[in-house]
This record gives C-alpha cells, structure tokens and sequence, in this order.
C-alpha cells in the first residue's frame, strides 16, 4: 500500500520516518535526517554523519518493527522544531527472539530549504538519561 506522507508537517516527517523503519526502508529513513544531524544511541554515544547514522539504523530497518508513538508534543520556533513522545516498539530478532521496548523520544527538527522537516538531532532513548 502506497501513503502519502506530508513532510512540510513535523507530523508528517515523524510518520514517514516510523512507516520507513517499519517497512525496511533504510535509504528512506535516512533520508528524514538533515546533513549535519546527530543520532544518540541508548548508551549516549553521539553519532555524527549520515553515513554512520545509517549504520545505527540498519538493524532497526532489518527488524522492520512496529511503532507505536502517543502523547507527542511539538513545539516549532520559526524553522526549528522540538518534538517529543512516548513510544512502543515490538519486533522478531534475526534469531527469532521477542523485542519489546518503549521509551520517550526528544527530536530537534529543521525545516529545509525545500520545505521538508529534517532531524537534526534525534534521541529516541531520552528517557534513559533519567
């Protein structure tokens, strides 16, 4: 099933982004975050560049999970917006096991020149550092 995702919307960007990781689009994925973006690992680590943000991001697409986000707030100051949820996240590993996780997600968001929003910074563990 073909959808249609509006970019120009954060809502939109972060639906599109979840529909990607969802369905294994890896390239389309990587596509939602803006050139100089930084990707936070559950440890903390700071991935900087598409190219090694596209490395964290392979396994997540490999498991084509479920995502589920809820009670999202979003906050936009002219081009930049700050986005956050809670979300739910079940999937089968490679070697058949259950993954379930959930967590809180606090996204920086910049719209392009194209009028797309773009990550650029994207921390779907936020609530780890509590």
């Amino acid at each position: 099933m073909i959808q249609d995702f509006d970019r120009t919307a954060p809502e939109g960007a972060v639906a599109y982004f979840r529909h990607c990781i969802v369905t294994g689009h890896l390239e389309g994925a990587l596509s939602c975050f803006d050139k100089h973006a930084v990707y936070i690992e559950r440890d903390g680590q700071e991935i900087r560049g598409l190219e090694n943000i596209k490395k964290s991001l392979e396994h997540l697409c490999s498991w084509r999970p479920s995502i589920k986000g809820s009670k999202h707030k979003l906050t936009i100051v002219e081009n930049l917006a700050i986005w956050v949820d809670q979300w739910t996240l079940e999937a089968t590993s490679p070697t058949g096991d259950a993954i379930t996780m959930n967590g809180a997600t606090a996204c920086m968001m910049k719209r392009n020149e194209g009028g797309l929003w773009l990550w650029l910074v994207d921390n779907p563990f936020a609530a780890d550092i509590f």
